[in-house]
């Protein structure tokens, strides 16, 4: 009679896939080098905003792609969430189309998640081009005076902060998904101080990880022109009054408008068309009517009834 043989099982669990999330509007002369910092292993999701100059750029691509393409400009935080809808991984990485991973950071990004746990919002050191980092150390529902804002040798390794970097971050997909993505009344700008504040409501940190890296251009995600320079400076301000609002943080509209005009009149007299457009811009979207901004007991996301910008919960885990 033969010896009953023991049978040893092991429970290997699969590594977290990591689909990359890019928008595109008029994005194809930066989104090509962009997807290329991507390894072949990650699923690619490029959500095109109804561009005018099209999607042709796709073709000379070394890589697939999932392209969805949305009938119209719905703006930056929808087409997030769309693709974040369309993504099969269980992570999720934002990045702008005019950034560029180094090699690594996916795996870094990864590592972080493993060691502070989720829910989190994970973000890579973003550098610029001219190798200086781009921190974001502040935002319009809680400004932060350069006083008091941090030097470069006092940080050391990971640290916890209060604002998201739009240009680039990662979290897990359902998490996302599950506190209701980007808002989508933001068309274009301060979606990710609304995230971050929401998330900070929801107990979700917001964590830097230092050797993740990501060489952000800025200002390149689409083809720059003076019409196209008004209608992002409109569509900023928009989101400015929207998000203020939103927590009840309204500011009145009369010194700013004469503010806004006396920089029109310097634009003239200076001859700089560019900041005359940024300025002009400012001033329509500060006319412009919107769409009113939910009230604290309908959007379960805010936090509680009556919460403000700077109403703090409790500290959060620190690397």
């Amino acid at each position: 009679m033969s010896t009953p043989q023991r049978l040893l099982f092991v429970n290997v669990r699969k590594p977290p896939s990591v689909s990359v999330v890019f928008v595109s509007y008029n994005s194809g002369g930066v989104l090509p080098r962009a997807i290329a910092s991507v390894p072949e292993t990650h699923q690619v999701v490029v959500v095109d905003n109804a561009s005018p100059e099209g999607t042709n750029w796709v073709e000379g691509l070394q890589r697939p792609v999932d392209l969805l393409r949305l009938e119209t400009n719905r703006g930056f935080g929808t087409a997030c969430n769309a693709g974040a809808r369309a993504a099969r991984g269980d992570y999720v990485l934002f990045l702008n189309p005019d950034a560029v991973l180094e090699a690594g950071t996916i795996p870094t990004l990864l590592e972080a998640v493993k060691r502070y746990g989720d829910p989190g919002i994970f973000m890579p050191s973003i550098i610029g081009e001219n190798g200086r980092p781009m921190r974001k150390e502040g935002s319009i529902l809680e400004p932060v005076p350069r006083k008091r804002r941090l030097k470069a040798q006092e940080m050391v390794g990971d640290y916890c902060t209060r604002f998201v970097h739009g240009a680039a971050f990662l979290m897990e997909r359902r998490a996302f998904l599950a506190m209701g993505g980007f808002d989508e009344a933001i068309f274009l700008y301060h979606e990710d101080d609304d995230l971050a504040l929401r998330a900070l409501r929801s107990y979700i940190p917001i964590t830097v990880v230092a050797d993740a890296r990501v060489v952000h251009a800025g200002g390149k995600s689409s083809t720059a022109s003076w019409r196209q320079t008004f209608r992002i400076s409109r569509f900023k301000k928009h989101s400015e009054r929207y998000v203020l609002g939103k927590y009840g943080a309204s500011r009145g509209k009369a010194a700013e408008c004469l503010y806004l005009a006396a920089g029109c009149l310097l634009s003239v007299l200076m001859f700089d068309i560019h900041r005359l457009m940024i300025r002009s811009g400012k001033i329509a979207g500060l006319f412009d009517t919107l769409p009113s901004p939910p009230e604290p007991s309908e959007d379960r996301s805010q936090g509680r009834p009556g919460d403000r910008p700077g109403d703090r919960p409790p500290a959060m885990r620190r690397p």
